[in-house]
C-alpha cells in the first residue's frame, strides 16, 4: 500500500532543475553505431554522432546506498517523492536542431515542467513532465 498522494506537495518540485555535462567520444559513437546496426567505422573529431546519442550522455551516478528497491535513486531529490510503487517512462517528444559531434562537450539541463495526477484502469497515476535541453558550445 502506498501513502496518500499530496499533489500540492509534489507540485512544489515544478521549476527545479539540474545540469550535467559529458563529452561525445569516438568510443561512445562506435558503440552506439554498433547498437543501431550502423557501420561502426572510425569516428573522428567533428563527425556527426547518431541522433540518439543524447540518451547516453551524463548519466547520473549514485552510490548503492542511495538507490531504492527499483534501482532508481531514492525519491525526493531532483524528482518529486511520488509515493507510488513503480516508475515508467510514458512518452516524449524530441526536436533536433543539429547533430551532436565527436569531441563536443554537451550540457544537459533538466527541468521539472509539471506534475499531474490521473486515474487509470490500474488506479492512481502520477505524471512528472521533465524537459531536457542539450546544448554544446555551438548552441
Amino acid at each position: 500500500m502506498t501513502e496518500k498522494l499530496d499533489l500540492d506537495h509534489l507540485r512544489q518540485w515544478i521549476g527545479r532543475d539540474t545540469e550535467a555535462s559529458d563529452i561525445v567520444t569516438a568510443q561512445l559513437v562506435k558503440g552506439l553505431r554498433a547498437t543501431l546496426f550502423q557501420d561502426i567505422g572510425e569516428p573522428k573529431t567533428g563527425d556527426a554522432a547518431p541522433w540518439t546519442t543524447h540518451w547516453c550522455l551524463a548519466q547520473p551516478v549514485f552510490p548503492m546506498s542511495q538507490l531504492g528497491p527499483d534501482g532508481h535513486p531514492t525519491r525526493g531529490g531532483f524528482l518529486p517523492p511520488v509515493p507510488l510503487p513503480r516508475r515508467m517512462w510514458a512518452g516524449g517528444e524530441i526536436e533536433f536542431l543539429e547533430a551532436l559531434r565527436v569531441g563536443d562537450e554537451a550540457k544537459r539541463t533538466s527541468r521539472i515542467a509539471d506534475v499531474t495526477v490521473k486515474t487509470g484502469s490500474t488506479g492512481t497515476l502520477c505524471f512528472v513532465s521533465v524537459e531536457h535541453t542539450v546544448t554544446t558550445p555551438r548552441g
